[in-house]
């Protein structure tokens, strides 16, 4: 298995319980736990998929269980963060 788009840049931003980015987050808004020096643990869900997201030591884990289509599947990556401030 390997990642649908190899070292593809991830620009987000985070402002209190919302995430924006170039197309990895999709819910308004995220259950948010925030986990040392500017990490946090997110979690969301709707009827199409449940997201849950985890940015610690910059790393950022992301797992989804998408429920579009015949059957759900299940997502999954990690990427390496720089944080800016």
């Amino acid at each position: 298995m390997q990642p649908a788009y190899p070292g593809r840049q991830l620009v987000f931003t985070r402002d209190g319980n919302i995430i924006e980015s170039n197309g990895v987050f999709f819910h308004p808004e995220y259950v948010m736990t925030p986990l040392g020096e500017g990490g946090f643990r997110a979690f969301a869900e709707n009827d199409d998929r449940t997201d849950i997201f985890r940015l610690e030591g910059g790393i950022l884990f992301h797992s989804a269980i998408v429920k579009y289509g015949d059957e759900p599947s299940v997502q999954s990556e990690v990427f390496s963060c720089t944080l800016r401030r």
